[in-house]
């Protein structure tokens, strides 16, 4: 059986808690106290509940508001697009966000602010007390120290004052964020939306349209009548929702864009779909408003695809594409590069530096087949090591990768489009250490070269070939050497062989004189070659500095 102890005034008394059927404290501190600890262990146990005390320490009656953040699902957005009449670019782009009211409490018309940004947010623990750990020092015996001398210094000077402490980090709730359905879900780095304006929702409710969430009619649409405000909250976009009813744990689509926009048909090809381009539009955001991302539905005489819309802010553009394009055919060809030609030649330093366009060509055959005609924007990669774009003359859009090529092509017929960049490269070349057939063909080359440095150049040559005649010259009485040495090893063997007083080893023995004597001459004639080549090496020099 269990027991229950408690310390009394006369000692220590049990009792029998399955014979007790009430127990009660006299003591009304104690119960205060009992009373006081269960109630601890009753929050402990809330999770998220933390008791907060507020103290109000100004004298005379005042009215206090207390408000505090709790985290709220991230709102999205969800569009239809209804594109416009061949040859025509009014379209009309209708908007809902997607709004959950996650509390135990019902939202019977509220003002709602529908917050579009991405701000920095992070969680920290303030909440849990913190201990700076000190480390263990352990101090010396004054016995053991002894005394020291130090040498002067100079050049002190005091240090700078210390900064002042760090401000303290102001509170912040832990967010969660649930998965990304577009990228601007994501908790990112502040920025800067611009534009401000009147979100004007024409035509009124219908009676016939009604409402329901998980079987309880809502009213989405109340406050939009008139007119609902998007305005500019410093880094943030803001949609301002009036008269807002929604119950509890429920979810609704709240009208928040029906404005004309312009949106202009075309296709796009990057060669991710095959032959075939994508269909799409270019949207330009010409209402008052920014637009969150979101998936868009894409209307032409019917359903014609999904894409996918990122933040545009009011005024600017982006292509979106959404269904691929079987009526039109791009086949990607190669046309030969052509041979670069020198653009700037210099002489330094007896280096000639030549600067080249080489010239790059890239081709795409666009083929329609339908009965419409096409609007076909090629997407074409960049040459991004200092090209030039020289054909066409210029791109419908550039982005820090591609080229965006409009290509019209009328049903039934075909057009060509060949893509021409130019790139600079640098040549450099030594004279001093260069063949001489290898400079010659700078020279040789018509136009390549200015008549002063092609002048600088076949000098160059001459010397250089002069010098190289020399050293062949010179490397032809090495290998003779070479040869006589070699002849006289085996003379010298053979004259051990033989009788010393035989015609043969006389015959040796004048080989060997003759041989000595040509020595002689190959020295002679290597010391002055290798004066003349001295000579043209200097002098060479000074021909291509």
């Amino acid at each position: 059986a269990r027991t229950l102890t408690l310390a009394t005034a006369s000692g220590l008394a049990t009792v029998r808690l399955s014979e007790a059927r009430r127990i009660a404290f006299v003591d009304a501190a104690l119960q205060a106290e009992i009373d006081g600890a269960l109630a601890a262990l009753a929050e402990a146990r809330g999770g998220q509940r933390k008791p907060v005390r507020i103290q109000f320490r100004g004298g005379g009656a005042r009215r206090v508001r207390m408000g505090y953040v709790v985290e709220a699902p991230v709102w999205r957005t969800s569009y239809r697009l209804v594109l416009p009449a061949e040859g025509r670019t009014d379209g009309t782009l209708q908007g809902w966000a997607l709004v959950e009211n996650p509390t135990e409490s019902d939202w019977a018309d509220v003002d709602l602010t529908l917050v579009s940004g991405r701000p920095v947010s992070f969680q920290t623990d303030l909440y849990t007390p913190r201990y700076v750990t000190r480390p263990f020092v352990t101090l010396p015996d004054d016995a053991l120290a002894q005394p020291r001398t130090y040498d002067e210094g100079v050049g002190y000077a005091p240090p700078p004052p210390p900064p002042p402490p760090p401000a303290a980090a102001p509170a912040s709730r832990s967010r969660d964020y649930e998965a990304p359905l577009v990228t601007n879900d994501a908790v990112g780095q502040p920025r800067v939306v611009t534009g401000q304006g009147q979100l004007n929702i024409r035509g009124g409710r219908s009676e016939e349209t009604q409402y329901y969430v998980d079987g309880v009619r809502i009213d989405p649409t109340t406050g939009f009548q008139t007119s609902a405000t998007a305005g500019d909250f410093g880094e943030l976009f803001a949609y301002l929702l009036r008269d807002v009813t929604l119950p509890r744990r429920a979810s609704a689509m709240l009208p928040i864009v029906a404005e004309g926009i312009t949106a202009e048909r075309l296709s796009v090809y990057d060669g991710q779909s095959g032959r075939h381009p994508m269909r799409g539009v270019r949207l330009r955001n010409t209402t008052p408003s920014n637009l969150r991302g979101g998936p868009v539905t894409v209307l032409d005489d019917g359903y014609a695809g999904d894409a996918l819309l990122p933040d545009l802010t009011a005024g600017t553009q982006r292509l979106l594409t959404f269904a691929v394009d079987q009526d039109v055919l791009v086949d990607p060809f190669v046309v030969p590069d052509a041979p670069g030609r020198v653009e700037t030649a210099t002489l330094r330093d007896g280096v000639l530096i030549l600067e080249r366009q080489s010239l790059v060509q890239d081709g795409y055959r666009v083929e329609n087949r339908g009965e419409r005609p096409r609007t076909v924007l090629v997407q074409h990669g960049r040459e991004l090591s200092g090209a030039r774009l020289v054909t066409p003359t210029a791109a419908e859009e550039t982005t820090p990768y591609l080229y965006r090529f409009r290509v019209d092509v009328a049903p039934g017929e075909v057009d060509t489009l060949v893509v021409r960049e130019t790139r600079t490269l640098e040549e450099r070349v030594i004279l001093y250490d260069a063949s001489p057939d290898y400079i010659a063909q700078f020279a040789r080359a018509d136009g390549a070269l200015p008549a002063d440095i092609r002048r600088a150049v076949e000098e160059a040559v001459a010397r250089r070939r002069a010098l190289a005649e020399t050293e062949r010259q010179l490397q032809a009485l090495d290998q003779e050497v070479s040869t006589i040495e070699q002849e006289q090893n085996r003379i010298r063997g053979n004259l051990g062989a033989v009788d010393a007083q035989s015609d043969y080893a006389r015959r040796l023995l004048r080989t060997l004189d003759e041989q000595e004597t040509r020595l002689e001459a190959i020295r002679r004639e290597r010391t002055a070659l290798l004066a003349r080549a001295e000579e043209q090496r200097q002098a060479l020099r000074v021909t291509v500095r």
